[in-house]
């Protein structure tokens, strides 16, 4: 099992708390690697540190366009090849 340094760490349902997001917004960031410092005990509990969970609470908008450029594909695109493959049928 790997060694826990001491400090503040929270699960996943505290984090949710903390950075007042959805719990499958915290486990998106987990699985990104974006939380630094969180560590995985067993199948599904994690241990995220206080200032990782602080840091994404900073980086985290109410409004869905302000990040739309880091989507993987925006709605646009995938409309146009949605279109796109209907006219190839």
């Amino acid at each position: 099992m790997a060694e826990i340094e001491p400090g503040k760490y929270l699960t996943v349902a505290e984090a949710v708390e903390h950075m007042g997001c959805s719990e499958a917004w915290v486990r998106t960031l987990l699985g990104a690697g974006k939380l630094r410092g969180a560590k995985r005990i067993g199948q599904r509990v994690w241990l995220i540190p206080e200032a990782a969970a602080t840091e994404a609470k900073a980086g985290l908008t109410t409004r869905a366009k302000g990040k739309r450029h880091l989507a993987k594909r925006p709605a646009a695109k995938r409309k146009k090849a949605r279109a796109a493959a209907r006219r190839k049928k």
